[in-house]
């Protein structure tokens, strides 16, 4: 798959997760994303943060299908190209850590203590 290449590339992907998340025959998958993210792009969206992971909304025209097939997915890739867009790299926060868990249980999810492999969560502000 072909990583994205300018900020609405990236925003079409984060539109797709939030029709998935609108969607009751996808929104586990779209939590499934969230929960297992470790780099984040924010957006605020109706007064609230929401978060989008970097393996998804990196790669051109993302979904379910397309994801799920891409077996060299990699935030390795994703994250560089994301990072010459926003121009900075993914940080810490404990700002945004504390809004991410607040948006996990909103959305019904219990956010692990850590990203995937204990990795802290680093996010970029959209």
């Amino acid at each position: 798959m072909q990583l994205v290449e300018n900020f609405q590339e990236i925003k079409e992907n984060s539109e797709v997760i939030d029709r998935y998340l609108d969607d009751e025959s996808m929104k586990d998958y779209a939590l499934g994303l969230l929960k297992r993210g470790i780099c984040f792009l924010v957006i605020e969206k109706n007064n609230e943060y929401r978060f989008y992971p970097s393996r998804f909304i990196g790669y051109k025209y993302n979904s379910q299908v397309a994801h799920d097939g891409n077996k060299a997915k990699d935030g390795r890739e994703t994250n560089p190209a994301i990072n010459r867009i926003i121009g900075h790299e993914p940080q810490p926060s404990e700002e945004l850590e504390k809004e991410y868990v607040r948006y996990c249980v909103k959305m019904g999810i219990t956010p692990s203590k850590a990203g995937t492999y204990g990795v802290k969560r680093k996010f970029w502000m959209g």
